[in-house]
């Protein structure tokens, strides 16, 4: 028969073998669990808004504009510009978010826009730099938020002009001749490309876009890179846009050039938002636009992690239960310094 001390002996080690095993359990438990609450429970944006002011919109607006989520990479959301060449999303090697042309995943030498934080949406923390041609340069002022283009820009604008029917010269030639007259009134967009919305007149002979050299062009096509009315860019609704306009003009020589004209003026005529419902006939339920179904999916998120939380709360719980009992039992048997803490962790 085996003595009754030796026996006790070995149920405590063979105890001390089942809760290791338990141990290990629940810190794996704990892990996952933490790394799923920086996500789990909270859903992003599906559209965002990246701007900035003039600045930044001169040397990289091409970079600016709406983007759509497109999918996930590095456990996160990443985002594609509406009609545009641009991908943002979180490169895991350096923590923090970037943007990258023609493809996603690639490294931050081919970046120029960075936001150096590691949060779990794009929009969590702003902290963005640009790349300004020799350096990359924090601007508080570049942004990323939650927007809709729909509910950010006009759908529909007039361009026009007090200096429509001003006369230069002896007074016989219009600074405004026909053709360009034709470019101003009312335009529709018609879609959205380089993050930003196409407009084409109601003539349907002229269009409004911003292309690929940083500039807002009125042409007679879309994608070309000659037109008759030129702005550098400024904002990713032309609406918003009150200097710097120029329009075609011809020298002395006949060559073509820019002229300013401080006079021209886009505004908006009507917005996705401004559009009054029809009272409706039927009895089925009116869908509520976007803004205001928001703060039902937020609760909906914050009871998910209050969940969460209680359960990582319970987990530690155990875990400083667990440590504590050991580190008991240590003292009991007489351990102290380093073997008290080897023996409180499990370490041999």
């Amino acid at each position: 028969s085996v003595p009754s001390h030796l026996q006790s002996g070995a149920e405590w080690c063979s105890g001390s073998i089942d809760m290791a095993d338990k141990d290990i359990f629940f810190v794996f438990l704990f892990l996952v669990f933490t790394k799923l609450s920086l996500g789990a429970g909270k859903e992003c944006c599906s559209s965002v808004l990246l701007d900035s002011d003039l600045a930044v919109h001169k040397i990289q607006g091409d970079r600016l504009g709406f983007y759509t989520q497109f999918g996930y990479y590095g456990a996160r959301p990443f985002y594609r510009q509406q009609g545009g060449d641009f991908y943002i999303f979180y490169l895991e090697d350096v923590q923090h978010w970037i943007e990258c042309k023609n493809f996603y995943g690639a490294g931050e030498q081919f970046s120029k826009l960075v936001n150096e934080m590691d949060g779990y949406c794009l929009d969590d923390h702003n902290n963005w730099s640009f790349y300004n041609g020799s350096d990359l340069m924090y601007s508080e002022l570049l942004t990323s938020n939650c927007s809709k283009i729909e509910d950010v820009c006009c759908q529909e604008i007039s361009i026009s002009s007090a200096n429509s029917e001003v006369k230069t010269g002896n007074q016989s030639f219009y600074l405004y001749p026909d053709l360009l007259k034709e470019t101003l009134g009312i335009y529709k967009s018609i879609g959205v490309n380089n993050g930003r919305y196409v407009y084409q007149h109601e003539n349907q002979k002229s269009f409004l876009e911003y292309g690929a050299r940083h500039y807002w062009f009125v042409t007679l096509g879309i994608g070309k890179y000659s037109g008759r009315g030129l702005n550098s860019g400024g904002s990713v609704c032309p609406e918003h846009i009150e200097k710097e306009w120029q329009i075609s003009d011809k020298n002395e020589d006949g060559e073509g050039v820019w002229k300013e004209d401080p006079e021209l003026k886009i505004t908006c005529v009507k917005k996705t938002n401004d559009v009054t419902p029809k009272p409706s006939t039927t009895k089925e339920p009116v869908a509520q636009s976007y803004v205001q179904i928001e703060p039902a999916r937020q609760a909906s998120y914050s009871s998910v992690a209050a969940v969460l939380g209680c359960i990582l709360m319970l987990l530690l719980s155990m875990m400083i239960g667990m440590f504590a009992r050991r580190f008991h039992r240590a003292w009991g048997r007489g351990a102290h310094g380093k073997q008290l803490l080897f023996e409180t962790l499990d370490i041999e």
